[in-house]
């Protein structure tokens, strides 16, 4: 087992210090960031800033995990006093803390501000008492996350907060908030949807060294959230809370700012229950979304469309795989913890957990379960999309005998009980039974993994009769899995199907697909198609993956290859760091797009799209960066911010504006940079006469260069 992902997230800087990642002074060589760019420090003591968010004026409110917020001028200085205080309420240790802030998007108007932090246990269970202690906490025990707003006060310019203004939106009680019954995986991320809607980020509170289906682990505090009722007993599921549309863990979640309470377009919402865990999921599938973004102007300003927008995400992976992709469709689901990244975990996969409230109708038939399996309600990403069919039907045929292969469960994805190996030798066999209603040719699917180097071709005898020979080309890896297609003609009545090797050796099997039979749904659940993430990459080796489709079925290529749709070199990560858009005008074209950074491996990359949004490649923008837990983009200057964990945050600014009052990079001085200078007026940002501050003499000189600045 990789033993740092046996790490919380925080104490991996332990790791970044051991490796030297950063300590060691740089090749000459490295890429730090590109020529043209600056990168500069930001001077002061920093503490654990978490994050940074713009606030639309020229200034910005940052936050430490410890729970203070404070506001920031135009150049990053620190006010005096903080917006607000209350890191007695906060639990801020291991991964813990207050990790989530976000504005209102009129909060210039409203002053409104979201909070997202883990609450310390002492604070929840004592702050009403009279002998509450401030100075104490109660860490490293069950507790629960919390959803405030405050509203900061216009008699301040919005930079105190009337703590008289507090509003729980989740975690009103211990039986009410986001479960955190570990030393990671918790909250996440704020981010407000062009919909008005507030979306929230969150673990899966399970944990981060072990297969986790449920109960006491190592490091928890399970018995304790149960007692507490911080879960109840259908919950008690570890990581298959992520799959449990019932349960606030592994989700992003959108909410009514208001009140906290689901929006009716989300996809499970309970009118009777809005407040319930499946009215506020939006999505579900996670590990441990810590960073998350909406990409703006992809969504709809309707609320009733379930489009808050693309959502950026990074998903900190277990032992293998991070995940980086987009969010497009409301009811996503990406898949942990059946899936880590584009492909099944075999440890969680071979678990068998078993759905709390989802009865099978057609239970006792072929040996099948009273309730559906979490992997029987979720398929492999295919096209066009697939879903499952109730895993006792019909329509799905399981080996009924063999000689040769052998039974096993090893690897994930399979969709029985579990599949077949075949051995070594010529002739070796496997049958199936189909039962046909009505003459006719039928078309058949045969399941199988190839994880050799080369095709391992079968025979496929019908009633003792050779019928063809199925080329089963190398699949990738022995948990992917596709489907070999082909039709026979079949009278009424039961025949038997019979796969045979023709060389000394064969592929894994699965099932035999009828899909011109009866198919019986799934019943009283969802049922999904995994979501696959738009970048795989592997922990600490240089391994890339982008998803792509064979005949349909799910298939990867390294990225830069002749088969990949994204150019690029492969490279290693250990803690992803969700993304940013970057597309402001004073940024150089060819550097547009979603950065995405890593916290071990301290680079920043961008992901570019076309004009289509479709993804074409990966460029490496920074390789020395630092452990990023945030980034961000000030809206004025396009300046890129990355916040590093116990370091100063990094400006990234773009080359330099041949025509400097050409604000937007647009190739005009006009109204738009009128307006921009404004928003800087007192800092140094719109300062064109070198004089440090933006004053009456900046306006002097951008109205003299008013009009056409390209030539």
């Amino acid at each position: 087992m990789d033993t740092m992902k046996l790490m919380s997230f925080f104490t991996r800087l332990l790791i970044v210090a051991l490796m030297g990642l950063g300590t060691i002074p740089p090749a000459a060589n490295a890429i730090a960031p590109p020529d043209g760019f600056t990168r500069i420090g930001t001077p002061g003591d920093w503490g654990d800033i978490v994050g940074i968010t713009p606030v639309g004026d020229g200034r910005f409110v940052a936050w430490e995990r410890e729970g203070i917020v404070w506001m920031l001028g135009p150049d990053l200085a620190m006010s005096m006093e903080p917006m607000i205080d209350i890191h007695d309420e906060v639990g801020a240790w291991r991964d813990h803390g207050l990790l989530g802030l976000t504005l209102d998007p009129d909060f210039l108007v409203n002053g409104r501000l979201y909070l997202l932090y883990v609450v310390d246990r002492y604070f929840l269970l004592n702050s009403e008492s009279p002998d509450y202690n401030p100075n104490t906490n109660q860490y490293f025990q069950a507790t629960i996350g919390r959803l405030t707003r405050y509203q900061a006060t216009a008699k301040s310019d919005f930079a105190t907060i009337d703590p008289r203004s507090r509003a729980i939106l989740i975690g009103e009680t211990i039986t009410t908030g986001f479960p955190i019954l570990g030393q990671s995986h918790g909250v996440g991320s704020l981010a407000f949807g062009d919909d008005g809607t507030l979306l929230a980020s969150m673990g899966d509170s399970a944990s981060y060294s072990e297969v986790d289906t449920g109960g006491p682990y190592e490091g928890g505090w399970v018995e304790q959230g149960l007692v507490d009722g911080i879960i109840t007993p259908d919950q008690n599921l570890g990581a298959f809370r992520a799959q449990y549309i019932d349960s606030l863990c592994g989700k992003i979640l959108r909410l009514d700012p208001q009140t906290g309470d689901g929006i009716s377009s989300n996809p499970w919402y309970d009118a009777e229950a809005p407040r319930s865990p499946r009215s506020r999921v939006f999505c579900l599938g996670l590990r441990n979304p810590f960073r998350m973004s909406i990409i703006p102007g992809t969504g709809s300003t309707d609320p009733a469309d379930a489009r808050p927008g693309d959502i950026s995400y990074g998903d900190v992976g277990w032992n293998t795989w991070e995940d980086s992709g987009i969010i497009t469709v409301r009811g996503a689901n990406l898949g942990w913890p059946l899936f880590e990244g584009l492909d099944a975990n075999a440890g969680y996969w071979n678990a068998n957990t078993l759905h709390p409230t989802a009865t099978n109708p057609l239970a006792g038939q072929n040996g099948c379960p009273e309730q559906y399996r979490f992997r029987d309600l979720i398929l492999q990403d295919a096209q066009p999309r697939a879903f499952p069919a109730n895993p006792c039907d019909p329509a799905w045929q399981f080996p009924i005998s063999w000689i040769g292969p052998t039974f096993k469960n090893e690897v994930g994805g399979y969709t029985g009980e579990g599949y077949l190996d075949f051995g070594f030798s010529t002739g070796e066999l496997i049958d199936f039974d189909v039962t046909v209603d009505q003459s006719g040719i039928q078309q058949l699917g045969l399941r199988f993994a190839n994880g050799g180097p080369d095709p391992r071709p079968v025979a496929i005898d019908i009633d003792g009769n050779f019928q063809r020979t199925l080329d089963i080309p190398p699949t990738g890896g022995w948990a992917e899995w596709r489907t070999a297609w082909f039709t026979a003609d079949l009278s009424t009545g039961s025949h038997q199907i019979r796969v045979r090797t023709v060389i000394p050796t064969g592929p894994n099997i699965d099932r035999l697909d009828t899909p011109d039979l009866p198919t019986t749904p799934v019943t009283g659940t969802p049922v999904f198609s995994h979501q696959r993430p738009m970048l795989e990459i592997r922990h600490n080796f240089a391994e890339t993956r982008i998803p792509t489709y064979t005949g349909g079925d799910a298939t990867e290529a390294l990225i830069g290859s002749s088969e990949s749709p994204i150019t690029g070199s492969p490279f290693p990560a250990n803690s992803v760091t969700g993304g940013v858009m970057q597309n402001h005008a004073a940024w150089p074209v060819e550097w547009r797009g979603i950065f995405f950074a890593d916290f071990v491996y301290q680079w920043i990359r961008l992901l570019k799209f076309d004009a289509n949004g479709v993804p074409t490649s990966v460029e490496l923008f920074d390789q020395t960066a630092g452990p990023i837990v945030s980034l961000t983009v000030d809206p004025v200057t396009g300046d890129l911010l990355a916040i590093r964990w116990s370091s100063q945050p990094l400006r990234y600014s773009p080359p330099a504006n041949p025509c400097p009052a050409d604000f937007n990079g647009d190739g005009i001085v006009g109204g738009a940079d009128l307006g921009l200078l404004l928003a800087a007026w007192g800092s140094p940002r719109g300062d064109l006469d070198g004089d440090g501050t933006t004053s009456g003499a900046d306006i002097g000189l951008l109205l003299a260069a008013w009009g056409d600045c390209t030539g």
